[in-house]
């Protein structure tokens, strides 16, 4: 185990202000944690301090630490943790540190430990702010574990919603994609049918080669269709990829499909654990939702998409040259109009469900700016290493 780095404020704090401060805290679990620490440490007059809890299969970890020697490990978080009540006990690798558990349910989450702290000289008031410190963690911790079941459980629901669009993916082209394959070949043999018999003499019905082409490109524009929405349902491999990979490959899949430019840039570090599976695919889907309507309802001729890292979060901008529409208008609910409108909501509420916004800058006959923006992503198991 390292040594912990200095509290992240530029400004020594007093007491007070540090927990003020750990109260609104808003960059994620370790950074509330590491301040909760600080401040603990501070109020107590300690040389160290460490928060720890149990993880899902009963394992003591450390989720924060500040001012901790080497030698601290595994036998003084297991010690801490075994702590019933609030007091000053000795445990492997620091004498005397006093012992602060939370609680969750009927036993022990968890647990804030300050070691170099004199007991003569921890007053009640000290320790009672102490205690507020270990409240604020055991809340911190609890709502992280309720942002990781969240994040499951929203995985396993897009990934649901993906396999069953990758099934009515394939059952469209086992079905209606082949009937109109047949249909559009019976049209061919038809044809070639009528030029034996207007080559025999046979006087044919000057309305039916007209009928018959229009027969044709109604089915053929109707195959197209149909292949561009079994492209449009097939899932994406979201499992162990780069979220830049993934967009990439949608923009690629696109412009094979149609008849569109489309520039790619992406911008930052992607890693393959930055981004959770529930997000790389509402990115994949928001992407391709503005894509289709930027070629079938604005009929752009060139697009421009940036994925862009750093922030505090991901977005994705992507802007067609097309025809624009009424922004106002288009996310007014009806339950008849533009199936865009539909789209539009739905990209919104993807980006709501996960805390990230979603953005539409347009108006007719000037294009269209689609903006989604997620918050930074951190595995809900995520934690210090520790010796």
């Amino acid at each position: 185990m390292t040594e912990a780095s200095d509290p992240p404020s530029p400004e020594p704090l007093d007491a007070l202000s540090a927990i003020a401060q750990a109260y609104g805290f808003r960059e994620g679990t370790s950074g509330a944690l590491e301040r909760l620490t600080a401040a603990a440490v501070e109020l107590a007059g300690a040389s160290a301090g460490l928060i720890v809890d149990r993880d899902r299969d009963g394992v003591g970890r450390l989720r924060a630490g500040f001012g901790l020697p080497d030698e601290v490990g595994a036998p003084l978080i297991e010690a801490a943790l075994d702590a019933e009540n609030e007091d000053f006990v000795d445990l492997q690798g620091a004498s005397g540190a006093l012992v602060v558990p939370f609680r969750a349910g009927h036993g022990v989450r968890g647990a804030v430990v300050l070691t170099g702290v004199e007991p003569s000289g921890a007053s009640e008031g000290a320790r009672r702010l102490v205690r507020v410190v270990a409240a604020r963690a055991a809340g911190e911790l609890e709502a992280a574990a309720l942002r990781g079941d969240l994040d499951r459980a929203m995985a396993q629901i897009l990934e649901t919603d993906e396999r069953m669009m990758g099934r009515i993916g394939l059952d469209i082209h086992d079905g209606p994609t082949q009937q109109l394959s047949v249909a559009l070949l019976e049209v061919q043999l038809l044809e070639a049918d009528l030029d034996d018999a207007q080559g025999g003499g046979a006087d044919l019905p000057v309305e039916l080669r007209p009928a018959l082409m229009r027969i044709y490109e109604t089915l053929g524009g109707a195959l197209h269709e149909m292949r561009e929405l079994i492209g449009h349902l097939r899932p994406a491999q979201f499992e162990d990829r780069a979220l830049d990979e993934i967009v990439r490959d949608a923009v690629v899949a696109f412009e094979a499909r149609g008849d569109v430019a489309v520039d790619y840039e992406a911008r930052g570090d992607f890693a393959v654990n930055g981004v959770s599976v529930s997000q790389r695919i509402t990115f994949y889907r928001v992407l391709q939702e503005a894509l289709s309507n930027a070629h079938r309802h604005g009929h752009a001729s060139h697009v421009d998409v940036t994925l862009t890292a750093g922030g505090g979060g991901v977005e994705l901008l992507v802007r067609d040259d097309g025809a624009g529409f009424d922004r106002k208008d288009a996310f007014r609910k009806s339950t008849r109009g533009p199936q865009s409108r539909v789209g539009l909501r739905g990209m919104r509420d993807r980006a709501q469900v996960l805390g990230g916004t979603f953005d539409v800058e347009t108006a007719p006959g000037e294009g269209t700016t689609v903006r989604l923006h997620i918050p930074d992503w951190s595995p809900p198991e995520q934690v210090l290493d520790s010796p």
